[in-house]
């Protein structure tokens, strides 16, 4: 993994973040939603918190 560190103004910042996670994969987005959600849950020491999901798959219709 690559760190990069920019130099910039405060106000820029939410820019800088929107770019950055523009540039990552629909796979590497989900990714570091469940490691956050994981590191915010913590599953590890809370084993009774029963971890549940759902799937549910969106069809879009195309409309050009």
């Amino acid at each position: 993994m690559e760190k990069v560190v920019r130099i910039g103004k405060l106000a820029d910042q939410d820019n800088h973040r929107r770019d950055d996670i523009r540039e990552l994969s629909p796979n590497e987005r989900v990714q570091m939603i469940l490691e956050m959600q994981s590191r915010y849950f913590r599953w590890d020491i809370n084993p009774r918190m029963e971890r549940s999901v759902k799937l549910k798959r969106l069809n879009f219709r195309d409309v050009s």
